[in-house]
């Protein structure tokens, strides 16, 4: 268990959580999911939750999301199983966040950007992905302003590559990596 902060010199900053959850955040309580099967991967898990936050200064704004996932493998899936809440409040203040004071930073699935979750498991080669299993997103965090489909779609490649990670990332530019398409 392990977190680990990783900035750049333009000021971006990620926070990545291995095997352990983001302090202060509980887990979702809904019990409305939707969820997609997507073929069997070949990649090889090294982890069993990975969280990931990311605060990304452009401009006046800051570009705001963190995104947490387990992976269950204790029952053999046909593909690899995500499910993603599907939650109706808008959550609630979450203090701890990269983002400056200034934002307002709630916790909970925000519907808006559940797309992005998809998409970003999508993005991803079949070495990437698990061979099976079922993968529960449990904690989200947006901001009011600097949170969008595309930074979720980046979270969730980076989680899900961190979850095959055999060592943690030593630099940035490794860490960051994560992100890419």
């Amino acid at each position: 268990m392990s977190c680990h902060i990783f900035k750049k010199p333009s000021g971006t900053r990620l926070r990545l959580w291995l095997d352990q959850a983001p302090p202060s955040m509980d887990s979702t309580r809904c019990h409305l999911w939707e969820s997609k099967v997507f073929v069997s991967g070949e990649g090889t898990p090294h982890r069993k939750s990975v969280a990931a936050e990311i605060a990304r200064p452009v401009g006046g704004l800051t570009v705001y999301g963190l995104l947490s996932v387990t992976l269950d493998q204790s029952i053999k899936t046909q593909g690899l199983q995500v499910n993603v809440p599907i939650e109706r409040t808008k959550g609630e203040s979450w203090s701890l966040s990269l983002a400056p004071s200034y934002d307002k930073v709630l916790t909970g699935f925000a519907a808006e950007y559940i797309p992005g979750l998809f998409k970003g498991i999508e993005d991803l080669s079949e070495g990437a992905l698990p061979s099976f299993g079922i993968l529960s997103f449990d904690r989200m965090a947006h901001s009011d302003i600097g949170s969008s489909i595309d930074i979720f779609r980046e979270l969730t490649r980076a989680i899900v590559r961190a979850l095959a990670m055999k060592q943690v990332p030593e630099t940035p530019d490794e860490a960051f990596a994560l992100l890419e398409a």
